[in-house]
């Protein structure tokens, strides 16, 4: 099933964070590292370049309290002739402020990274507001300030800029590099690991602007949420019939204000069955646009039921518009369910309900099932972001479907279907080998 996209998670946000860079530039012309083949390259400013393979190669290691396996995903740009290139991001996972968030930097199918052995790489994390949308995608009006740079996408919080003094430094002989970033808040985060191909310095950040002093190369991106505290749930019954509903007990460290709460309830072992692939038509220029956009799912439909307030979002991402999206982080997850969850799918569907509301801090949620869904244990995951302070809290557990359950069966909560599936990591399987290009 072919659709085009509203929110382009991936391709924007490859975009947009490179665009960060395009912040007051000083230059200073010394010799420096052999660049990326300008063939393989866009040109985001005189000083900005951005690796076409840079969405393959840098990825989270780590996984947060708050994971679940998500659908193998594929990107496919036409203009670079690349195939279908794993993503190789197997779960959505929400992190831990104030605990390490570890990335590596490595050759991935279809982006060999040892020609980059040696140079020198800097790490920049962005706090954003909200995710980066399609809203605003044309490149062609770039203001050179950092505060203006994504406008129409996403408000920056704060900029870091990590260097050799926090050990990010050469990138090895193998074409690898770790890193890792530890947040002190909540909130959307962006990535953007790049290579010195000119200057003494590359990029520097004061009062939250960035600078580029020579010229820089972006060789991978990446996003992850941060949550400030942990939400307590828990199912006011477990088990429960097919076609009832669960109602979750929760309970955030949320005060004073209204709170979004998320919560989506899939079947386990479903999503990592499925794949979903994104394909790029048409260049990467200035004038980039979400025409160029398309998802296509292994998938047909979505059986399941998605109760949306109006006006609402998560992390960015407006859940209450209709909207095709590939299921690739947190967002990616819930978009997907909302938008297409319908009471008669047919075909090959994921069972998969979701529930967006707005209410007070502590709530009872309620996810709707249907008579049709198979028996076995699924897992909800909740996500409750304060309306006013941003502040998010997230949890996950299982809850057991079949006939019998209920309060009058037997049915009470705590004896759900287990841990999460894991997939065997938290973004690669054993088939994504290493498969260079160089």
């Amino acid at each position: 099933m072919v659709k085009i996209p509203i929110v382009k998670l991936i391709a924007i946000f490859v975009m947009a964070v490179a665009l960060i860079l395009a912040g007051p530039v000083s230059v200073m012309s010394t010799v420096g590292a052999t660049p990326v083949a300008e063939s393989q390259s866009v040109s985001v400013t005189e000083n900005v370049d951005v690796w076409e393979r840079s969405p393959l190669t840098l990825r989270t290691t780590s996984e947060g309290p708050t994971t679940i396996v998500a659908p193998r995903t594929f990107i496919n740009v036409e203009s670079a002739a690349t195939g279908d290139l794993p993503l190789n991001k197997r779960t959505a996972t929400i992190h831990e402020r104030n605990e390490s968030i570890n990335m590596s930097f490595e050759p991935r199918i279809g982006a060999g990274t040892r020609a980059l052995a040696g140079d020198e790489a800097q790490l920049l994390a962005v706090k954003l507001d909200e995710a980066p949308t399609t809203e605003g995608a044309n490149t062609s009006d770039i203001p050179g300030s950092l505060r203006d740079v994504l406008a129409n996408n996403s408000n920056i919080t704060s900029s870091e800029l990590l260097d050799d003094a926090e050990g990010v430094g050469a990138i090895s002989d193998e074409g690898e590099l770790n890193a890792s970033y530890t947040p002190e808040s909540g909130g959307v985060y962006a990535f953007a690991l790049v290579t010195v191909d000119s200057g003494e310095e590359g990029l520097s950040v004061s009062d939250g602007n960035v600078s580029v002093n020579g010229n820089v190369t972006v060789v991978g991106v990446e996003q992850a949420v941060v949550q400030d505290n942990a939400s307590t749930v828990e199912p006011t019954q477990n088990p429960v019939n097919p076609g009832d509903n669960v109602t979750l007990d929760v309970a955030t460290e949320i005060e004073d204000e209204n709170v979004t709460h998320a919560v989506v309830l899939v079947k386990q072992g479903e999503l990592q069955q499925q794949s979903s692939t994104v394909t790029v038509s048409g260049e990467l220029n200035e004038s980039f646009s979400q025409d160029q956009i398309t998802v296509e799912n292994s998938f047909d439909n979505v059986s399941g039921v998605a109760t949306v307030d109006d006006n609402i979002s998560i992390a960015g991402v407006n859940l209450s518009t209709n909207q095709s999206i590939p299921a690739i982080g947190v967002q990616g997850l819930f978009g997907t369910v909302v938008s297409e969850a319908e009471s008669d799918a047919d075909g090959e569907v994921i069972h998969a309900s979701a529930t967006v509301v707005s209410a007070d801090s502590d709530a009872n949620v309620t996810v709707e099932t249907l008579d049709s869904w198979p028996n076995g244990a699924y897992q909800y995951v909740h996500v409750a972001v304060g309306t006013e302070s941003g502040t998010i809290n997230s949890d996950t557990g299982t809850v057991a479907i079949s006939p019998g359950g209920g309060p009058d069966n037997g049915g009470s909560p705590g004896n759900g279907g287990g841990p999460p599936d894991n997939a065997g990591g938290p973004n690669n399987t054993a088939d994504d080998d290493e498969d260079e290009e160089e």
